[in-house]
């Protein structure tokens, strides 16, 4: 189901503040009670095509467009599971299509679109093949490629009351180049974007709850078209190192 995502880049001094105002109404959710800091890392390799046509289809603005990604969580284990993602942007609507495999069986689904690899044999599973094949699809139709690797750590909450709404805090937000997807789980090399600020999301498929405005208000939020691989495609590139690299 589609949903809105409203972000705001905010200075990372008032976070403790605006999270104690927001968690009447909010609960950490299932990932982040597991961790002891409630926060766990979000780790992500962005593709493209040659030409990086979801990046500069982002700077133009373009309404209906796709962003491309493996994502990981946390740090490496032997059996670890990774998604394929396709996220959709249409007008103010975000909606996502999800690949479970191993990270082990990357390689060899994306070089042999075996659909033997997706995980998860349960109802969801005819959805999940759907979503492979149109990875897929725009795998080979665009020539995708990784580009960089995201990383932060991600505080998440989700409404108390059972309304779908979910906000998280993605803290330390830092990229390296890539040009595999055997770094999706190192940390080395990693550039910090902006060490003074903290993106907030919040997502929500029905009405806002009134005290969100309230409290955007109060700590003088702005809403900002926030890409944490645009922010990372324009830093390298102000660095010099990504058209050389690709």
């Amino acid at each position: 189901m589609a949903r809105i995502e409203n972000k705001y880049l905010f200075r990372k001094e008032i976070k403790e503040d605006l999270l104690k105002d927001m968690m009447p109404y909010l609960q950490h959710d299932y990932y982040s009670e597991l961790r002891e800091g409630k926060n766990y890392t979000v780790r992500s390799i962005y593709m493209d095509t040659p030409e990086l046509t979801t990046y500069y289809e982002k700077l133009s603005g373009v309404k209906v467009r796709n962003k491309y990604r493996v994502r990981g969580y946390n740090d490496f284990v032997p059996d670890a599971n990774v998604f394929l993602e396709i996220k959709r942007k249409e007008n103010a609507y975000i909606s996502k299509d999800r690949v479970p495999i191993l990270y082990k069986d990357l390689d060899e689904f994306l070089d042999q679109a075996d659909l033997n690899r997706v995980r998860n044999h349960t109802s969801q599973y005819e959805t999940r093949l759907m979503a492979a094949r149109n990875f897929i699809y725009y795998f080979l139709r665009f020539r995708l490629k990784p580009v960089i690797n995201v990383v932060y750590e991600r505080e998440a909450l989700e409404c108390r009351f059972g309304s779908g709404l979910r906000v998280t805090f993605d803290m330390n937000i830092r990229s390296n180049l890539v040009q595999s997807y055997d770094e999706l789980f190192e940390d080395n090399s990693m550039e910090v974007l902006n060490p003074a600020h903290y993106v907030l999301e919040i997502k929500h498929y029905q009405a806002l709850p009134s005290w969100v405005p309230v409290l955007v208000n109060k700590y003088n939020l702005r809403k900002e078209a926030v890409s944490k691989y645009a922010l990372s495609v324009e830093w390298h590139m102000k660095n010099r190192v990504l058209l050389q690299s690709i």
